[in-house]
C-alpha cells in the first residue's frame, strides 16, 4: 500500500492491484467487491486497462463545519419565518457535494436558493386550482363525490412521483463533476404512472412487490441518467433485494398477519350476528358486545400483533435501509464503469442510536432551560402583575393570552428546528458519509473522454416535491 499526498493536500491510500485481497473488508459469497463487479463493466473499456484498479471514494467534511451551516441555518428560518430554507437546502448541497471526492476530485452543485424559492411558488401556483377542483369534486355532486376521496389522494401521489422525477432531474443538471454536468432524460409523466401501478402492486401484496417495483423505477431513472455525452444503466436485481430483504419483511408483517388470523378465528361471529338480530338498534347492539369475551380476546390479539409488527419495523428499519443502500450502490452503472459497495449495516445503527441520545439529551437540556425561564419570569413579575385575574385565568382571551399563545408556537418551532438540526447532521450526513466511503468504482477511465452534453432544467419540479412534503437532499 502507498501514501500519497493528492491534490487536494489530503493523504490517500493507493492499493496495488496485486494487493486487492488485502485492501477489501468484507467478503460476500465466496467473492470480495472486485469480484462481484460485472466482468462485462471492466472489459467495456480495454484502453483504460492500466487504470482498472478500483477507485474507492472518500469524503472530506468537517462535521463541525456542518454543525455550524445546519444552526446558522436554522435561526435564519426562524428570523425569515422558514423562508431562508431554500438557501439552506443549497448550502447543504453545495457541502455534501463538495465532500465527495471521486478519484482526487470532488462534485460541485451550482443551484441558487433563489430558483428554489421561484420554484416552490410556481408550484404552489400550480398546486392551488388542483386543490381547489379536489375540494369541489369532494362536494354532494351525485356519484362523483362518493369517491372524491380516492381520487384525490391517486392524484396527490400521481402528482407527488411526477415531482420527484423532475426534482431529481434538476439535482442532476446542477452536478457538475470535472466541468461537465450530469443530466437526466426521459418522461416524468410515463415515470409516474409506472410508479402508481408498482405502488398497486405492492399494496395489493402486503409490500412484497416492492423490490421489484424499486429494481424497476431504478432502471427506468438510470437508461435515462447521462454524465455528459455517457449514459448510465441499472444492474440491480429486484429478486436479489427480495431475497436479502425476506426475513424482515416475514418479521415485520408476519405478527400483523398472525393477529388478524387468529382475531378471525378467536371471535364468535355466530354469537354476534345473534346480538345484531336480537337487539336491533346498532348501538345497543354494540354495547351488548363490549363485554364479550372472544371479541375481547380477538381485539387483544390483533392489538398483540400489530404492536409487534410495529416493533418489529422500527427496530429493523435501519438493517432494511442499510440492504436496500448497499444493493442500490451495487447496481448503479454509468458507461463502462461499474459500482460496488461493502457497506456495513451497524453503521446504520449507529447513526440512528447516536441520533436517539442526542435528542434525549438535547429534549432534557431544552426543557430545562425553557422551565427554567418561565420561572425566573414568574417570581420576576409575581409583585407586579396579577396571575389570578384575567387574561392569566384558564380560558380567558386578550393580549396576555395571546402573547402566551405565540410563546407557545415559538418554544415549539425552536424544539423542532433543533431536533431536525440534529436529524441532518447525526442521521443525514453520517449516513452519506458512510454510502460515499463504501463505495469502490472500476474502470474509472471511462470518465476521461467524456463530451460535453448540454441540458438544463427548471427548478418547479424540486418546487412541487417540497410543496407536497416530497422534497429532500
Amino acid at each position: 500500500m502507498a501514501i500519497r499526498l493528492n491534490n487536494l493536500g489530503v493523504k490517500s491510500w493507493s492499493p496495488r492491484l496485486s494487493s486487492a485481497g488485502r485492501f477489501l473488508e468484507k467478503m460476500v459469497g465466496g467473492m470480495t467487491i472486485v469480484d462481484r463487479i460485472e466482468p462485462a463493466a471492466v472489459s467495456a473499456a480495454p484502453e483504460f486497462s492500466s487504470r482498472l484498479s478500483p477507485v474507492r471514494l472518500r469524503f472530506l467534511g468537517n462535521r463541525e463545519d456542518y454543525w455550524w451551516l445546519m444552526i446558522r441555518g436554522g435561526l435564519l428560518q426562524m428570523i425569515t419565518l422558514g423562508i431562508y430554507r431554500f438557501w439552506l437546502f443549497t448550502d447543504m448541497r453545495r457541502f455534501l457535494w463538495a465532500s465527495t471526492a471521486v478519484d482526487d476530485e470532488t462534485l460541485e452543485y451550482t443551484g441558487t436558493g433563489l430558483e428554489l424559492l421561484i420554484g416552490f411558488l410556481l408550484a404552489i401556483g400550480i398546486l392551488v386550482p388542483i386543490y381547489a377542483l379536489l375540494f369541489v369534486a369532494s362536494l354532494e355532486l351525485g356519484i362523483l363525490s362518493r369517491f372524491s376521496g380516492v381520487v384525490a389522494v391517486a392524484v396527490l401521489a400521481g402528482f407527488g412521483q411526477y415531482a420527484l422525477y423532475r426534482a431529481r432531474r434538476y439535482r442532476l443538471t446542477r452536478t457538475v463533476f470535472r466541468g461537465l454536468r450530469f443530466h437526466q432524460t426521459g418522461s416524468a409523466v410515463r415515470y409516474a404512472v409506472r410508479a402508481m401501478l408498482w405502488w398497486i402492486a405492492t399494496v395489493l401484496t402486503l409490500g412484497l412487490a416492492s423490490p421489484w417495483a424499486t429494481a424497476n423505477l431504478e432502471r427506468y431513472k438510470m437508461r435515462n441518467t447521462f454524465y455528459g455525452s455517457l449514459g448510465g444503466s441499472f444492474a440491480g436485481s429486484g429478486g436479489r433485494l427480495f431475497l436479502r430483504g425476506l426475513l424482515i419483511w416475514l418479521l415485520i408483517v408476519g405478527p400483523f398477519v398472525a393477529g388478524i388470523v387468529a382475531a378471525i378465528v378467536t371471535v364468535d361471529w355466530p354469537g354476534v350476528e345473534r346480538t345484531f338480530e336480537q337487539l336491533q338498534y346498532y348501538e345497543r347492539a354494540i354495547n351488548a358486545l363490549r363485554d364479550n369475551e372472544s371479541i375481547s380476546r380477538g381485539v387483544r390479539l390483533l392489538a398483540g400483533g400489530i404492536l409487534s409488527s410495529s416493533i418489529f419495523a422500527i427496530v429493523l428499519y435501519p438493517a432494511y435501509e442499510a440492504i436496500a443502500m448497499r444493493w442500490w450502490l451495487g447496481g448503479l452503472r454509468l458507461g463502462g464503469a461499474a459500482v460496488a459497495s461493502d457497506l456495513p449495516m451497524r453503521r446504520y445503527y449507529f447513526a440512528y442510536l447516536r441520533y436517539l441520545l442526542y435528542v434525549v439529551a438535547f429534549s432534557i437540556a431544552y426543557f430545562a432551560v425553557a422551565i427554567a425561564l418561565v420561572a425566573i419570569a414568574y417570581f420576576a413579575l409575581r409583585d407586579s402583575i396579577d396571575f389570578a385575574s384575567p387574561p392569566f385565568t384558564p380560558g380567558a382571551s386578550g393580549p396576555g393570552a395571546i402573547l402566551g399563545a405565540i410563546s407557545g408556537i415559538v418554544v415549539y418551532a425552536i424544539y423542532i428546528l433543533g431536533v431536525s438540526t440534529i436529524y441532518q447532521v447525526v442521521v443525514k450526513m453520517r449516513l452519506w458519509q458512510v454510502a460515499i466511503e463504501s463505495i469502490l468504482i472500476s474502470s474509472i477511465a471511462v470518465l476521461d473522454h467524456v463530451q460535453a452534453d448540454a441540458a438544463t432544467s427548471s427548478a418547479v419540479g424540486e418546487g412541487l416535491a417540497d410543496a407536497l412534503g416530497a422534497g429532500a437532499i
